[in-house]
């Protein structure tokens, strides 16, 4: 037998799958943080992919003795358990959008490099590949939205090493959790409200710890960082290539050493934790009050609904988002860099997938289909929180929040 212990979890017997443990790269992933660079705002967000996979194990072994299932399958669940993140590259999902690839597709191409190891622990290589890309029903039991385990284990860590309170209660949703005649994991109609509960808490550690505002306003830095080193690179793929191999403390040193000026200044902010500011906060029709002005230099706008929607639709493309911050620097007499845009997806993530109940008969339904306001109440409390926000160093806000009318007016275009 062996063991590792580790917040949360306790010690997680690993003895059977120990060729996965001491792969390189499963290793890397102890070098690679779960929240990227949130340590910059909550400093116990130190732990690691490493963790979080062994944390994901701990409760899908649990899941596998509360469901009953064979030998075969619970190997099987708890390898996939173990592997569910292979793919991440440095600083978490904070990197991805710059890269040609995703961390899903990268996880394939991971488990064909281990599948000497993945064999030798008794499952085949094409089972994993099949649950990672969902098309398994039995992966369902780590990946679903609401109820895997992978969900459950990241919620609590999370917040754990973030300093957060109010955690659901994991489990009892684990041992209410079935699976209906369709394959679609459900909870016991019961314990609907330890349900509502798992969805506000997600949608509260999204709004404001995952995507802080200061988080980020960084997380923007070491992406625009990124893209600048990139366009200076003579083989960006061969380079990409090699990104999604590091660990974050690689990343750092090699953007540190950049070719590009800008990439070097905006490593050093992050290192420094000289980090960039809001100067211009737009905010849903109705919910400028929310944004805290006081004593601080920032004009605040509002937006319908339908106009930040398209927005955030056009932002998707980082080279656009590059392009609209170089236009945004130029208006404001700012050097390119020196104006970054950071906004909150919208939507995207911050309203969960909806949740199956399960009543013990043929009536069967959708949270939010039933219960209309339990989704109204979490719409609310997104737009509560969803911003576009200008940022820049300190000392060039008080001069753009006095004359915002040149970046409005791009903004709106």
């Amino acid at each position: 037998m062996k063991s590792i212990c580790i917040p949360c979890s306790g010690p997680v017997e690993v003895g059977d799958y120990l060729p996965i443990i001491d792969h390189p790269l499963f290793q890397r992933l102890r070098h690679c943080r779960q929240l990227g660079l949130n340590d910059l705002i909550f400093p116990g967000a130190q732990h690691t992919r490493f963790e979080h996979a062994l944390g994901v194990l701990a409760r899908t072994r649990r899941c596998a003795r509360i469901q009953h299932f064979d030998t075969d399958q619970q190997r099987t669940l708890e390898l996939f358990a173990l592997l569910h993140d292979l793919g991440h590259g440095p600083c978490s999902h904070q990197v991805e959008p710059v890269l040609s690839q995703n961390h899903h597709q990268r996880g394939l191409q991971c488990l064909e490099k281990m599948s000497q190891a993945i064999q030798a622990c008794g499952v085949s290589v094409e089972l994993l590949q099949s649950m990672l890309a969902g098309q398994h029903p039995l992966g369902a039991w780590v990946s679903d939205r609401n109820l895997g385990t992978d969900k459950l284990d990241y919620l609590e860590r999370d917040a754990f090493h973030i300093g957060f309170t109010g955690v659901p209660d994991i489990e009892t949703i684990q041992y209410q959790t079935i699976e209906t005649a369709d394959g679609t994991l459900a909870l016991n109609e019961k314990f609907i409200e330890e349900g509502k509960r798992l969805q506000k808490f997600y949608s509260y550690l999204h709004q404001h710890g995952y995507l802080n505002k200061t988080a980020l306003a960084a997380q923007r830095l070491m992406q625009r960082a990124l893209q600048e080193e990139l366009l200076l690179a003579s083989d960006p793929a061969a380079i990409e290539e090699e990104i999604w191999e590091w660990t974050d403390s690689q990343l750092f040193a090699w953007l540190a050493k950049a070719k590009s000026k800008l990439a070097r200044q905006l490593t050093a902010r992050l290192v420094t934790r000289h980090l960039y500011r809001t100067c211009l906060c737009i905010k849903p029709d109705g919910y400028a009050y929310v944004e805290n002005t006081v004593g601080k230099p920032i004009m605040v706008k509002e937006w319908s609904r339908a106009k930040l929607l398209h927005f955030s639709n056009a932002m998707r493309s980082l080279t656009q988002l590059r392009d609209l911050e170089d236009r945004l620097a130029a208006a404001a007499r700012l050097a390119p860099g020196e104006i970054v845009l950071a906004a909150m997806p919208y939507f995207t993530k911050l309203l969960p997938k909806d949740l199956r109940i399960a009543n013990g008969g043929p009536g069967d339904y959708w949270l939010f289909e039933k219960d209309r306001d339990h989704k109204a109440s979490l719409e609310s409390d997104y737009l509560r929180t969803f911003a576009v926000r200008i940022v820049t160093p300190p000392e060039y806000r008080e001069r753009i929040a006095r004359n915002p009318a040149p970046l409005l007016e791009i903004l709106e275009s």
